[in-house]
């Protein structure tokens, strides 16, 4: 029988990340599921991505993951974070109902218009998970929140 592939279960998107020391715990800070801007073209801020992976399966020494954010119009990859997972030599054999969390740092990028672009989280170059991230105009009436600051100066009027 056929093994089903690496699966990533949940893609979250956040301002910050903390991992216990000791627990391993994830504090999953500011998590937003939309990206708001006053005025296109616009930089992102940097954020997070927590990813949830399971099916890996056996004695794994180590493995590539790589997370891209993809232009709904053409497909361009607008901004990509990548690190390799090396596992102890002594490690356990992963079993298929194992959770793995990964915390995935993406660099600011810009955004020409509004859209749902692509997250698209990749395995060994195989894709394993995909999730949209609404970017929309700041809604009229509603003042942008005080540490959040456009990046990207506003074209001459």
């Amino acid at each position: 029988m056929e093994q089903e592939p690496a699966l990533c279960q949940a893609i979250l998107f956040s301002e910050f990340v903390l991992r216990e020391k000791g627990t391993d715990k994830l504090s999953i800070i500011n998590s937003f599921n939309k990206l708001y801007f006053p005025q296109f073209p616009f930089f992102t801020p940097p954020f997070f991505l927590s990813l949830l992976l399971t099916h890996l399966r056996g004695k794994i020494s180590s493995f590539d993951v790589t997370a891209r954010v993809e232009d709904p119009n053409s497909g361009h990859v607008l901004t990509s974070s990548s690190a390799k997972i090396d596992f102890s030599p002594d490690s356990p054999p992963f079993e298929e109902t194992t959770t793995l969390d990964l915390v995935i740092p993406l660099p600011p990028f810009m955004v020409s218009q509004k859209g749902n672009y692509s997250v698209v989280v990749l395995v060994n170059n195989e894709k394993i998970g995909e999730r949209i991230l609404p970017v929309l105009p700041f809604p009229p009436g509603l003042t942008m929140p005080h540490p959040f600051k456009p990046l990207f100066p506003p074209p001459p009027s």
